[in-house]
């Protein structure tokens, strides 16, 4: 096992939360001919590289900071390779009043910015904004009753 590499991987992860997958692209760009599952087993072995880790905190972060919903945050991590099964069981990570909460923030921000328009054209306009977050339709139009009484769904 080549240390210098050992060395830039393990800085690599100590820097920020890291999935398998930025991992072995990490070391294919370093060094192509080297036996990726060697180093991951090391650094999972080091405590550097722990996936479940790395989930829970992607969920809480791009929630908590980007305000993204569930289907988005679940298709990001599809892309890093992550199972649906260790995305599950990190969906408590976070709290249903405050995933509800954050959509309706979103909805009504969104809402209070239309200036122009019918109240079919703003509401739809919501529900796409809804949407392109990652919250689920269901969810979205619930949220969007509220803010639109006489209702479009």
């Amino acid at each position: 096992m080549d240390s210098a590499l050992l060395n830039k991987l393990a800085r690599y992860c100590a820097y920020q939360e890291r999935c398998i997958s930025e991992i072995k692209q990490k070391i294919h760009d370093l060094d192509p001919l080297a036996d990726s599952e060697m180093y991951i087993q090391w650094l999972q072995e080091n405590n550097y590289l722990n996936e479940s880790r790395f989930v829970g905190l992607f969920i809480r972060s791009k929630f908590n900071q980007k305000k993204w919903g569930r289907s988005k945050i679940q298709f990001e991590l599809r892309k890093k390779g992550i199972s649906d099964s260790e995305i599950q069981a990190h969906w408590d990570e976070i709290e249903e009043d405050d995933y509800s909460e954050a959509l309706k923030t979103l909805l009504s921000k969104k809402a209070e910015s239309l200036k122009t328009g019918t109240s079919t054209e703003k509401y739809q306009k919501c529900y796409r904004t809804g949407l392109s977050k990652g919250f689920e339709p269901g969810l979205v139009s619930q949220v969007l009753k509220g803010l639109f009484p006489k209702g479009f769904a």
